[in-house]
């Protein structure tokens, strides 16, 4: 009886424990993200857009991105970070074109999909139940 709490009780620890990392984790990605796309959508209501700036700003996203992808992959649902992935290939395919004012929505969508994983991933209460 004694051997099976301390193994559940260990379990429990480690199952908490992984949590807690992968929580943080994910917040430093995406808090580090949803500073690289605030830089982004800085350079693109700027009056004096600068093409160079706001294509450097959008690499720096995207590297960010496909480097994190991988691990981020291992724990939440892939239909979500496909979300991100999609708005970010819209966010692109916008800026390529210089359509800003039709990327700024876009990176606003984008932000709001990485504040929504990272809530909906977090150890809260009602989260549990």
């Amino acid at each position: 009886m004694y051997k099976e709490i301390v193994v559940c009780i260990i379990v429990i620890i480690l199952i908490i424990s992984m949590d807690l990392i992968s929580n943080n984790y994910t917040k430093k990605v995406f808090d580090n993200l949803n500073e690289n796309l605030g830089n982004l959508r800085n350079e693109m209501i700027n009056e004096n857009k600068n093409e160079g700036k706001i294509n450097d700003e959008l690499k720096k996203v995207e590297k960010q991105w496909n480097e994190n992808f991988k691990i981020l992959s291992c724990y939440i649902e892939h239909n979500e970070l496909e979300k991100v992935a999609r708005q970010l290939t819209l966010i692109k395919g916008n800026i390529d074109v210089e359509e800003y004012n039709q990327a700024i929505p876009q990176l606003d969508e984008c932000v709001f999909i990485l504040n929504h994983i990272h809530d909906k991933e977090s150890l809260l209460i009602k989260n549990i139940f």
